[in-house]
């Protein structure tokens, strides 16, 4: 099933299971009162920056300590 892209037509990310499985899992996470941000942090991260290292991690979940 190799489609062609129209003209005009933007590509689209291929999305993975464990993409889908973390956005789901941030999503939810996001719904809790107080981890929106954490939520957030996480995501940036671990799905659009692709940083699995657990100092990167660690700073996302909790950004103000020292």
């Amino acid at each position: 099933m190799n489609k062609q892209l129209e003209e005009g037509e933007a590509a689209q990310p291929v999305a993975t299971v464990s993409k889908v499985v973390l956005g789901t899992f941030l999503e939810d996470l996001a719904k809790i009162e107080g981890f929106k941000d954490v939520a957030a942090n996480l995501k940036k991260v671990v799905i659009d920056d692709g940083v699995f290292a657990e100092p990167a991690i660690r700073a996302a979940m909790f950004p103000d300590a020292l």
